[in-house]
């Protein structure tokens, strides 16, 4: 059905002159638009909407409406992919095409830009659950854990620091009141600083750690005073350290060495559990013990209260294993590989006392006995006497301050500008203190009191939320942000935390409105061990690393998945995403690269040869390899699958979004995931062909399938596959899965891999796909741009930020599309630096 007029539409184009910034050629433009309209959007955008659902015919062009923006946003970028109008329909010229497409761009640009101008890019922005963690952490010490405690939050554009979605309620301020209670007492000790130095042979070990006993003779043995493990003993039967007295970080030394393992190194995998706990190891890090040699290994870990360290040869088997290899064999000739722990040892707490979190809140507070601090302040003379070893019980040690407001002043005072991260004007300094003082009025103690001034502290709004203010010097009319705002913003981009003292300081001489001073900035926090934390929630979150424990491979089918793999699988793709940082390798490298980091466990799974050891390094990839790049990792390949199919669907998207950087929209509300009608259909492919044929559900799909059927070779823990693998008996019979021995599994229909692009392209698989993505590398920098902007803003892209998408594609196109120059783009560009 064709609309039979253009009124409604050309009096509804006349509301773009409210975007801003209209010209002279606008009329022309307006005019340009209604007939391009009428000629090639409304039969299946006008009245009868039953073809599309969205009409055009009655949407406004008032284009200070955000919503109605965000629809023409769509149109523009339809019209500029050539999605629309069908290829079927009638074509415009090539030259009405360009002239609709620009004029469209110019007014969805000045009337974004009018709107940045006006209100800023990014709302108030409150700090996410991760980021309220660590700045605690960073302020009162790595001890803090409020995490759990506070709601989940909400994501948008892939990161859940998007400000636009935090929301605050009064459960969130409940929980905000916990957390900062709790980190607040967390950090005022009750007892002298404790100390622990405890060294224990392996003979040492099998005394204190009684499971460990019944082992000796059948899976293990004492050589002089070390421990011979033949086995990966179950969780609860340790091998590990004497126990932690209280938490805090500690030096953990092991001799250890492989034995009988043909020259080759037996990997060790460091794992914390609890004592007398049954719960699944904390598995650290994983070390090469060297073969036929003792080594030394040298560690500092944060352990919690009670906690233990332990050892495991990783790829040795488990008694169970290793019984039924054995059976009858004597075991006193035994011969196979083994591990040889010498001794152990356990030293800390390494960390200064009184603790950092109590320098930060009660600075040179004294800390006294109870007894001695109640004398003290009654004006007796302090009590003495030999304590036992448990006095601490009866007589813990308390703060004693002797001007308790004197002190509370100077302490508040000095709190408050590095919590809200700015100087604090002398009355809103005066609110705190009088809190704290009207408290001490009223009886509490000092403690009690600082704790209540502190805890207004932690969650007010100056501190909750990141007030970006404006640098009000200029005259511009921009959005420009102040010194404080910008240190911030860095530091929140690239250690989720706030600034510290050297970025303090620098904003505090405008030093940081210095394009040269930021980039030395950039590369000051990116050699920080704390830019761990921007590969935890920037590429944790771009990349879906944080999903890794969502789901579990079902052990009857993927039986050789373990712990050792799966703590391997997510470290790959961490240690790439920081080799590229580290050596401005180029961001194509995401989609595609000839290396990548493996340790011997995961070279098993990629079969790939001559990778020993379980300590991951960069590898060269074989030249007939299918790795390369993060699509064929195993933590994403097991991140974009549940735990015993895998969806083409589910990887399309994912690809679409993660790596070309064009999702695919949501399916409508209507349209069921599987419709009734494909009935019959054996195989994904005929599934989702039959899908394919809902109107609504084509258009996306011939987007989404392609790369979901070009991974379609890898099975849901990442490993290559011919077949499906299937738990019942079928016609195909059973298949023993190969550097598995004994591993049988039953064969299912073959693997369905390959189709075509879009645009006609054909590939038969992963390899001959990723050639296809290589051709517009432009696309794939776009997406990280994208991604870094995003992240470093905590705004989603609007249409006015796109001529600096691209001025930053062009940079880097520049330089070889190195990652590490982006991040410093990205620092030095205007959506960064305005609000």
């Amino acid at each position: 059905m064709r609309f039979s007029s253009t009124t409604r539409l050309m009096t509804t184009v006349a509301f773009f002159l409210l975007a801003g910034r209209a010209s002279a050629q606008e009329p022309a433009f307006d005019k340009l638009l209604g007939s391009f309209a009428e000629e090639h959007c409304i039969t299946c955008h006008g009245p009868d909407v039953s073809k599309s659902g969205l009409r055009l015919d009655k949407l406004s062009l008032k284009l200070t409406d955000k919503d109605t923006a965000a629809i023409w946003v769509k149109v523009h970028d339809k019209l500029a992919r050539g999605e629309m109008p069908p290829k079927k329909d009638s074509r415009p010229s090539e030259k009405e095409m360009k002239a609709v497409i620009d004029g469209l761009q110019k007014q969805l640009h000045d009337a974004s830009l009018a709107r940045q101008q006006l209100e800023g890019r990014v709302v108030l922005r409150r700090l996410n659950r991760t980021e309220y963690e660590t700045t605690l952490r960073d302020l009162l010490g790595p001890n803090v854990n409020v995490k759990e405690l506070l709601p989940d939050d909400n994501s948008a554009a892939g990161f859940d620091n998007v400000a636009s979605v935090l929301d605050i309620s009064s459960a969130h301020l409940l929980r905000y009141q916990e957390a900062a209670e709790k980190a607040i007492y967390g950090t005022i000790p009750n007892r002298p600083q404790a100390s622990l130095k405890v060294r224990r042979t392996g003979k040492e070990i099998t005394e204190k750690q009684q499971l460990l006993k019944p082992m000796l003779g059948n899976s293990a043995k004492l050589e002089g005073d070390s421990l011979i493990l033949h086995v990966r003993p179950y969780a609860h039967i340790v091998c590990g350290t004497a126990v932690t007295p209280v938490a805090g970080r500690y030096r953990v030394r092991a001799s250890i060495q492989a034995l009988n393992t043909e020259g080759k190194p037996l990997p060790v995998m460091f794992s914390v559990r609890t004592e007398y706990g049954r719960e699944e190891l904390d598995l650290r890090v994983v070390h090469d013990a060297p073969a036929d040699k003792p080594m030394v290994i040298e560690r500092e870990f944060e352990m919690k209260q009670r906690q233990m360290m332990v050892f495991q040869g990783s790829s040795l088997p488990t008694e169970r294993d290793f019984q039924t290899r054995t059976k009858n064999a004597n075991l006193a000739s035994y011969n196979g590989p083994s591990l040889a722990v010498n001794w152990v040892e356990i030293e800390g707490p390494l960390d200064a006392w009184p603790p950092v979190g109590y320098k930060r809140l009660f600075g040179d507070v004294p800390l006294k006995a109870r007894s001695v601090a109640k004398a003290e302040s009654e004006g007796r003379p302090a009590p003495n006497g030999k304590k036992n070893d448990l006095w601490w019980l009866y007589d813990p040690i308390v703060v004693a301050s002797a001007k308790p407001r004197e002190d509370a002043e100077k302490l508040m005072r000095s709190f408050l500008p590095v919590a809200f991260r700015r100087p604090v004007s002398e009355a809103d300094q005066q609110y705190f203190i009088k809190m704290v003082h009207g408290a001490l009025e009223k009886g509490q103690s000092f403690v009690d009191a600082m704790s209540l001034g502190y805890k207004a502290v932690l969650c007010s709004p100056h501190f909750l939320f990141l007030t970006e203010r404006v640098d009000e010097s200029r005259k511009d009319g921009r959005t420009t942000l102040d010194d404080y705002a910008v240190a911030s913003r860095l530091s929140y981009f690239l250690w989720s935390s706030l600034p510290d003292d050297e970025l303090f300081q620098l904003a505090a001489k405008g030093e940081l409105s210095k394009p040269e001073v930021r980039r030395a900035q950039v590369e000051r926090m990116l050699k920080d061990p704390k830019a761990s934390r921007f590969t935890a929630n920037f590429a944790g979150q771009w990349l879906d690393l944080r999903s890794i424990n969502a789901t579990s491979p079902d052990p009857q089918i993927y039986g050789e998945f373990d712990d050792f793999l799966f703590w391997s699988m997510p470290r790959e793709t961490q240690m790439f995403f920081e080799e590229i940082l580290r050596n401005d390798l180029s961001l194509i490298d995401f989609t595609h690269s000839d290396w990548t980091y493996l340790n011997q466990r995961l070279a098993q799974h990629y079969g790939i040869k001559g990778v020993d050891g379980g300590e991951l390094r960069k590898v060269k990839l074989p030249a007939d390899s299918h790795r390369g790049g993060v699509l064929t990792q195993a933590s994403i390949l097991k991140v974009t699958a549940d735990g015993t199919r895998t969806s083409p669907v589910l990887r399309g998207k994912w690809v679409l979004d993660k790596i070309i950087g064009l999702p695919p929209s949501p399916p409508p509300p209507d349209v069921p995931a599987i419709d009734p009608d494909i009935r019959g259909a054996v195989t994904i492919r005929q599934q989702l062909d039959k899908h394919r044929n809902t109107p609504a559900c084509a258009s996306c799909h011939v987007h989404i399938d392609p790369p979901g059927f070009a991974l379609e070779n890898f099975d849901v823990i990442g490993g290559w596959r011919d077949f499906y693998r299937g738990t019942r008996a079928g016609k195909f019979g059973q298949v023993e899965l190969a550097n598995y021995t004994g591993r049988k599994i039953f064969r299912g229909l073959d693997v369905e891999k390959g189709g075509q692009t879009p645009d006609g392209k054909p590939f038969d698989n992963i390899d001959d796909y990723k050639k296809l993505l290589l051709a517009d590398k432009d696309q794939l920098a776009r997406n990280v741009v994208q991604k870094l902007l995003i992240y470093s803003t905590g705004a989603d892209i609007q249409f006015a930020d796109r001529e600096v998408v691209e001025l930053l594609v062009a940079k880097a196109k520049a330089n070889n599309y190195g990652f590490r120059t982006l991040v410093h783009e990205v620092v030095q560009s205007r959506v960064f630096l305005n609000k």
